[in-house]
């Protein structure tokens, strides 16, 4: 089973740090691709941070079918490599891992559920949703999150 990780980059402007607003507890929108026969989903998958319950303890689940071949997969989700962007590192950031099996994630959407610091440590929560970032003027400087990027690595850790 790979293991993938997503890793977002921004061009920030006036922001300190820039991360997913409740930690990792964010939904992801991406597409799916299997495995097995190689199709990939044309609506997005909503993955969430529902914990459940198992004998191996608490983790993470989607599960699906594929649309071409009907064979089963999921993606268990792994918490615990996120980082925050900042101006100093805001390139290919890890936000968070998922185990995959049977289906991957591909094509990422940045969705609302974010909160970014400005250089003068004012908070602001922002919908980073649709990709076209955000620019305001915020305690008189021009605060800008823009060229906003996902995508999914190999992870080997």
């Amino acid at each position: 089973m790979p293991k993938v990780m997503l890793v977002v980059s921004a061009t920030l402007s006036n922001v300190a740090l820039l991360h997913p607003r409740d930690g990792n507890n964010i939904n992801y929108f991406f597409k799916l691709k299997c495995e097995c026969c190689g199709w990939k989903s044309e609506e997005e998958a909503l993955v969430s941070v529902n914990v459940h319950e198992g004998p191996g303890g608490r983790y993470n689940l989607y599960r699906n079918v594929c649309g071409g071949c009907e064979r089963a997969g999921h993606i268990t989700m792994i918490p615990g490599h996120e980082a925050p962007l900042s101006e100093d590192n805001s390139k290919e950031v890890g936000l968070m891992v998922f185990d995959c099996d049977g289906l991957l994630p591909t094509d990422y959407s940045f969705n609302g559920g974010w909160l970014a610091t400005t250089m003068l440590g004012t908070r602001i929560y922002i919908d980073l949703g649709g990709h076209e970032g955000f620019k305001d003027v915020i305690d008189g400087m021009e605060v800008s999150i823009t060229d906003l990027k996902g995508k999914f690595v190999p992870f080997r850790g």
